[in-house]
């Protein structure tokens, strides 16, 4: 289970690259005029070059040579593959709610479930009778270990199922391994009942640009394991074409799904309803079953554990964790849980078979929730530390296995060495605090090697790295906080124009709908004119600020923070009478996000 692809292996094609003829498109049989997108090492082993074409008629994207094996191939144990999906591969919410964002019971038919998670929480949620389809060896393992029916056959051939109906037919990152796709989606047809849905999952086409440079991307391109990526009018044409007069298709970055149906009905993505059930099947789970030393049990502790500091619920992840950690240390033995001896097991292993025989696949995500534990719940600043520095080395360690396998432990590294930041900062550690803030700004959205391609999330870069730009400059240390902002203002500029950096370029953007914006959009302004004080020209850009965040406090979503940026502008345009300078010192409080 091991491959050398990284997103660095990309090779993009210029707009004017040559169109490629005589190549049928796998979608739509289209055969000329196939847009070279780009070139990449397939995942098999061995990483024969595939180029990737956009079909000239239905815009799908499809490999050059056709080339197709199932994921489980990439490892010659089976064992370990099961192993390594039920404790991190498997994306045991990503598979429910694209089901219950439409239908909330009655029987459901799933085609390719995987171990059968999906089957799984179906029945013990009470909705109905749950099916699933698997050819891979997992879908024997989940059906015993988890008690579901999942027959190893193709549905055409699966003669339990002959004449069946069922409310609900799921398929979940099935459709782009199947030779054609239109032929898939009329495969399954005869078996959604009249008044039921179909539900499809795959990677999106869309996704696939050079700004979406990511490991979210290979792992959408998949190169060897999928065999096109189709464009939303194709993936819902399929359903059209299959019988179904009522589809809806929608994207979620990566992701797009389709929900088709032969009579009217709704799609509600990701209801608060649908999260609870989800979290009320964990604990059931986790609750329930008494061998804590089964991979599914720890797979699906560690994921309600995670759910629950996500949701600040953290006495109830504590007890969780307590119990999962113990199972661990059975397991694993004493130094299970040490931060630095894991590091050395992982750095000891030359294959993925040998990483799960000394940790879970989860350890470098799992080290990452216990400092949040630690931090906000223990209040113990030094244990949180070696955790969160824990799950930053153990995340880059894991990643020269392959990215494709640690997108979880990948997405969780920039938090990471925020919340070190946090903790350095609190403790009066400045410079080494400020540090790696200034790394964040600068090298959290470049996807490259010596961070395991890891991104940073929007959200962490343009909420911690201000928070922390103001702190510092309310507590007197002008010095970093400039230094902090200088980094901000680079990111600011590279990822959304030179023009953002200004309140004019502000306020143009605020007025184009298609404009792309911070989520504080005139916080770099803001700041700016502050520190342009008391000088007339900071008292100038401090006034146009007032009069942009005014005109538009009533926009959406953006029009509370322009109001609030506007009223600190205007506070700080009129002189205050003189104050104490706050002491920055240890014992000084912050409060961040989880995550």
């Amino acid at each position: 289970m091991h491959t050398t692809t990284t997103p660095d292996d990309i090779r993009w094609m210029p707009p004017t690259a040559t169109p490629v003829d005589g190549k049928r498109c796998p979608v739509c049989g289209h055969a000329s005029g196939h847009a070279p997108v780009l070139s990449v090492p397939a995942v098999t082993p061995g990483n024969p070059m595939l180029s990737l074409l956009r079909c000239g008629g239905c815009r799908s994207l499809f490999y050059d040579p056709p080339d197709i094996v199932n994921f489980s191939d990439l490892s010659g144990d089976g064992e370990s593959f099961w192993r390594f999906y039920v404790e991190i591969g498997g994306g045991v919410w990503e598979t429910i709610w694209p089901i219950l964002a439409a239908v909330e019971r009655g029987s459901l038919l799933d085609v390719g479930c995987g171990f059968g998670f999906a089957l799984d929480f179906w029945q013990r949620s009470g909705r109905g009778e749950a099916v699933g389809l698997e050819l891979a060896d997992y879908g024997r393992k989940g059906a015993a270990m988890l008690g579901v029916t999942i027959h190893g056959e193709l549905l055409q051939q699966c003669a339990v199922l002959a004449g069946r109906r069922f409310d609900v037919v799921y398929a979940s990152e099935v459709i782009e391994h199947v030779p054609d796709p239109t032929a898939f989606a009329a495969l399954l047809a005869p078996w959604v009942a009249e008044d039921g849905v179909l539900v499809m999952t795959t990677p999106a086409a869309s996704f696939v640009a050079p700004e979406n440079q990511s490991t979210t991307l290979l792992a959408a391109l998949a190169p060897g394991f999928h065999g096109f990526l189709l464009s939303a009018d194709a993936f819902a044409d399929a359903a059209r074409r299959a019988g179904f007069r009522h589809v809806e298709i929608r994207e979620f970055g990566e992701r797009q799904m389709v929900w088709a149906s032969r009579r009217p009905f709704q799609v509600k993505p990701q209801t608060p309803g649908a999260q609870k059930a989800y979290l009320a099947y964990l604990a059931g789970r986790v609750a329930e079953s008494a061998d804590t030393g089964s991979p599914v049990w720890q797979g699906l502790a560690y994921r309600y554990s995670k759910e629950l500091v996500s949701a600040q619920r953290l006495y109830e992840a504590k007890a969780v964790l307590s119990a999962l950690c113990t199972a661990l240390t059975l397991h694993f033995g004493p130094n299970a849980l040490d931060p630095a001896a894991v590091l050395a097991r992982l750095r000891g292993c030359a294959t993925l078979d040998e990483y799960g025989d000394v940790t879970p696949f989860f350890m470098p995500s799992l080290f990452y929730f216990l400092g949040a534990l630690a931090q906000h719940l223990d209040r113990n600043a030094a244990l949180a530390l070696r955790y969160y520095a824990g799950a930053a080395d153990c995340v880059l360690e894991s990643a020269r296995f392959g990215a494709l396998f640690f997108l979880d432990a990948l997405s969780l590294l920039w938090p990471a060495r925020a919340r070190q930041a946090e903790l350095l900062l609190a403790r009066g550690e400045i410079t080494a605090g400020v540090a790696l803030l200034v790394r964040l700004a600068e090298e959290g959205v470049r996807c490259d090697a010596r961070n395991g391609y890891a991104l940073a999330s929007r959200e962490l870069l343009e909420t911690t790295v201000p928070y922390w730009c103001e702190l510092l400059w309310l507590h007197a240390r002008r010095d970093q906080a400039q230094a902090l902002f200088a980094a901000h203002r680079g990111y600011l500029s590279d990822r959304y124009g030179p023009a953002m950096l200004e309140g004019a370029g502000v306020e143009a953007a605020l007025r184009d709908p298609d404009a792309a914006l911070p989520l504080d959009p005139l916080y770099a302004p803001f700041f700016a004119a502050r520190q342009a004080l008391p000088t007339p020209d900071g008292i100038a850009r401090l006034a146009e600020i007032v009069r942009i965040g005014d005109a538009h406090a009533n926009d959406a979503p953006l029009g509370r923070r322009l109001r609030d940026i506007a009223q600190r502008a205007r506070s700080l345009a009129v002189p205050a009478p003189p104050r104490a300078t706050p002491v920055w010192s240890s014992s000084t409080h912050f409060k961040q996000p989880l995550r």
